[in-house]
């Protein structure tokens, strides 16, 4: 009797704490964001930008660049055509990497809520999407997500 009890009480535990991790859903979210900029739902775009030069004594935050951002460029027009080429062959994975960032962009729907957000480092590898930390991968030497936010932007690199 005592051998099963000391059984049960090494079983319920691993049992309890051996789940499977919940599935990635930040690739997921990033196809939401694609569907909403195609299906017309995203009435406005506004894209924050912050210099990459710009020097700062800790890593700038989602809240932070949102209130000091040097550059804010609203789009309301051919939103899909100018953003779906952002969102093209990026793989989106979860990350524990605090980024440093340089670009924000805001997804708001008719009434002026806003329904989505990805924020970026200026190498635009690691950074938020819908507030979870990730990281962004393009597959395609130097069409990162800065690189493409200047071109959207018409910023110089």
């Amino acid at each position: 009797m005592r051998a099963l009890q000391l059984m049960m009480l090494l079983i319920i535990p691993v049992c309890a704490f051996a789940q499977s991790p919940s599935p990635n859903t930040t690739q997921a979210d990033m196809e939401r964001l694609k569907s909403l900029l195609d299906e017309g739902t995203v009435a406005k775009v506004q894209v924050l930008h912050m210099p990459d030069s710009t020097l700062t004594r800790a890593a700038v935050s989602q809240e932070a660049l949102r209130s000091i951002a040097s550059s804010v460029v609203n789009f309301k027009d051919h939103l899909a055509e100018t953003f779906n080429p952002l969102f093209s062959g990026i793989s989106v994975k979860r990350e524990n990497h605090r980024p440093d960032l340089r670009w924000g962009v805001l997804f708001y729907d008719a009434q002026d809520h806003e329904i989505g957000s990805v924020f970026v480092d200026k190498f635009g590898r690691y950074g938020y999407l819908n507030g979870q930390t990730v990281s962004f991968d393009t597959g395609f030497f130097n069409a990162n997500l800065a690189t493409r936010l200047h071109k959207i932007t018409r910023n110089p690199n």
